[in-house]
């Protein structure tokens, strides 16, 4: 084995290592924890993919699987389907969550070994490169890429690679290899499909070094012509395999008005409290920093090398001036990442960021994105500057000064960059029978439906509309395999999206933004289970405040719904209404028997098909399951019997001082009013004629009282509840 190999395979295991040191606490809470907000986006994506690949008629750029009605298109959504590969091989051995963290491992490693590899290209030391490569991999920003599952920015190894791809074909063009050289260039030019396909925004985080460098190699070279002709032909393969098999097209025919907002808003790296420090929170997106070592690397190399230039060393042809070509290279990037404007006390000097802000029309939002790319040709200056200083790093047999040296600079650099510190972790979203359910109804009618998720909320790559944990729940159809209403698209027109988020009467509530319109919520319900169709609302209760009127308000108004929702199915925090669209059809809302022809609903237990308005939300007391009722001038519940007759018993205790109520069916009022008493429960009976309940289906009970009491005004707590009579059980036993 060759010297060059053994080196590459011992710095590969060295980036293994501190991928892992990096990512621990990932690999051990696999399938447990997800790593950052965006986690849902990707395993959504590369779903996404096979599902259109093995489902004739879709389009993967054009889709209705998310924002559902509306058409999206993905010309500028992240979608990061270079990793689809990768992750279509590993998802059905080991599943998405396993398949996902690989690929964050595997990409935290190549953006070390990758670097590593250039800078020994460059001659640089091993020692030295394999620092460089190291500062990349761990560097907080890249660390916040990683933290966050943003597959499509952390693949900072397309840089070094790109620039090694075009030193091979510089190189084989002076050696007039020309086959070599060809081949080098189909290389680059799928590389530059395979860039397009990791976000849209790589081919700018190259262009800071590859356009440098490439110009650099054609002063250089006589055969510049050649050069030239071979870096058009790149370009070409790849935009044109971009056009047959990528985004191109659909980035032509994008549509819309996008809301970057001003450049002032989008944040950069502070100077130089962020080049010199690490942010406490480094995983947030408006808090980015560097950590101290790139930058105290690159001004002590400087110093170095200002001090020792005068001085005789060994002949390193070119090292200094490549050297200070890449410390010119570190400066735009550097500049850029600054954000709009540098800040020195009350001066406020606007930045070129602003400039880069509106060619893009703000599509490039994040001016520290580009702090990667400083630190690569950062890394490149240190590397040839000590190269040139202390050129026996590079032989066979090194000082052991030089190797403690170096072992001490990697251990600076972990202290530097908190080596050992992790981001918050997410818990893994909650598995549910229910939803699984849903994704085996497949074929025929149930690929037409929709899954209205609630709380409605959306999200694009400029602003989050509603709960940003109720769009995680897209993370749901990669199971149910059907269309949903929330969700993230990177890039979406705003104007539809704020139609659904705050105009819309039926999304707007269903959000929490906009107050219930029954009839115009009714009405919207009524057309779009039938048109879009919508083959389930699924309310998830862990995301609503369970002290709140929220939730009863939905379950009063979706029970109320009959014609158009069979009754719910509960399944711990999660409540799912089957529509009557759906060819299954429904169950009957009949309570549970406790003994033959004897229904009960337990008020305050399994009791969400039941309710109508006027409940509170329940609550327990001892091992009794209650609710309140109050909220509305009656409280309803609705239920299926088989017809006939019944005697019907509920318990009541009410609130404070004596209540009288009156008790109806369908309307209807059974026998005289009672008189419910605030001491203890009491159970009380009446009979309930067949005739009111017509043919046993959806039928109506009420409980209408004369008063309501709030223990605020009463001095008793703080509880600012109207409160009536607390409910526990209501029973219905049939007559002979």
């Amino acid at each position: 084995m060759s010297r060059a190999v053994r080196l590459n395979l011992s710095a590969l295991a060295v980036y293994i290592g501190f991928a892992f040191l990096l990512l621990f606490p990932l690999i051990f809470n696999n399938g447990v924890k997800v790593a950052g907000f965006d986690f849902f986006n990707y395993h959504w994506n590369f779903w996404w993919i096979r599902h259109a690949f093995s489902t004739p008629g879709l389009n993967i750029y054009q889709t209705d699987f998310v924002f559902f009605p509306l058409m999206n298109n993905f010309g500028y959504h992240a979608l990061a389907a270079f990793w689809y590969p990768f992750w279509a091989m590993l998802e059905p051995l080991f599943g998405t969550l396993t398949a996902i963290n690989a690929i964050i491992f595997i990409v935290c490693v190549l953006n070390g070994f990758v670097l590593y590899v250039w800078m020994r290209s460059e001659n640089i030391a091993p020692a030295l490169a394999l620092i460089g490569g190291l500062a990349l991999q761990t560097l907080p920003i890249s660390r916040y890429f990683y933290y966050n599952t943003h597959l499509n920015l952390m693949d900072w190894f397309w840089l070094p690679a790109f620039l090694l791809f075009w030193k091979h074909i510089t190189l084989h063009v002076q050696s007039k290899q020309v086959m070599r050289a060809l081949a080098w260039t189909v290389i680059t030019g799928c590389a530059i499909w395979g860039l397009g396909l990791t976000d849209l925004q790589f081919p700018i985080f190259v262009g800071f070094v590859l356009i440098p460098y490439g110009l650099w190699t054609l002063w250089r070279s006589p055969a510049r012509l050649a050069l030239i002709s071979l870096g058009i032909l790149a370009i070409v393969i790849g935009g044109g395999l971009l056009w047959v098999a990528g985004p191109l097209p659909y980035m032509a025919r994008f549509d819309g008005v996008l809301a970057p907002g001003p450049a002032e808003d989008r944040p950069g790296i502070p100077f130089p409290a962020g080049f010199f420090s690490m942010n406490t929170e480094w995983w947030e997106w408006d808090r980015p920093s560097l950590g101290a070592f790139v930058t105290c690397a690159l001004i002590v190399s400087f110093i170095a090398w200002w001090t020792a230039r005068r001085k005789p060393s060994p002949p390193r042809r070119g090292i200094q001036t490549r050297a200070w070509f890449w410390l010119l290279v570190a400066v735009p990037p550097f500049v850029l990442s600054l954000g709009a404007d540098l800040r020195i006390g009350d001066l406020v000097i606007p930045l070129p960021y602003r400039f880069m802000h509106a060619v893009t029309q703000g599509n490039f939002r994040m001016p520290w994105r580009l702090a990667p790319t400083y630190t690569i040709a950062a890394m490149l200056f240190c590397g040839l500057v000590w190269a040139r200083i202390v050129p026996t790093w590079n032989s066979r047999r090194v000082h052991p000064g030089w190797l403690l040296a170096g072992g001490t600079i990697i251990v600076l650099m972990a202290f530097s960059v908190r080596l050992f510190e992790t981001a918050p972790l997410q818990d893994v979203p909650p598995t549910y029978e229910t939803i699984n359910a849903m994704g085996h109804e497949r074929g025929g009618e149930y690929e037409r439906y929709m899954v209205l998720d609630v709380p409605v909320a959306l999200g694009t790559g400029e602003v989050l509309l509603g709960d940003w944990r109720a769009i995680q729940l897209q993370y749901y159809s990669i199971i149910h395999h059907k269309r949903t209403l929330n969700g993230f698209v990177s890039r979406a027109p705003i104007d539809p999206l704020w139609q659904i988020h705050m105009l819309d009467p039926l999304t707007a509530w269903l959000g929490q933004r906009a107050p219930l319109d029954a009839p115009a919520a009714r009405d919207l319900l009524a057309a779009r289970v039938y048109e879009y169709p919508i083959g389930y609302i699924v309310i998830h209760t862990r995301l609503l405040d369970s002290n709140t009127p929220v939730l009863q308000e939905m379950l009063a108004f979706f029970n109320a719904q009959d014609d158009l929702l069979c009754p719910p199915v509960t399944e711990r925090d999660l409540i799912a209404y089957r529509t009557r669209w759906h060819p299954d059809g429904c169950e009957a809302r009949t309570p549970p028997q406790t003994e033959p022809g004897v229904y009960e609903v337990d008020i305050g237990a399994d009791d969400n098909a039941y309710l109508g308005s006027g409940w509170h939300w329940r609550e327990n007391i001892f091992d009794l399951t209650m609710r309140w009722a109050g909220a509305a001038p009656r409280a309803d519940l609705f239920l299926d019997l088989p017809p006939g007759d019944y005697q019907l018993t509920f318990t009541a205790q009410s609130f404070a001082q004596p209540r009288t109520i009156r008790v109806l069916v369908n309307d209807s009022p059974l026998g005289d009013p009672f008189t419910i008493l605030p001491d203890a429960f009491s159970a009380f009976t009446v009979d309930v004629p067949a005739a009111l309940s017509d043919d046993g289906r959806h039928i109506r009970l009420s409980f209408v009282y004369d008063d309501v009491v709030v223990p605020a005004d009463i001095g008793q707590s703080a509880d600012p509840r109207p409160l009536a009579i607390m409910l526990d059980t209501v029973q219905w036993r049939s007559m002979p």
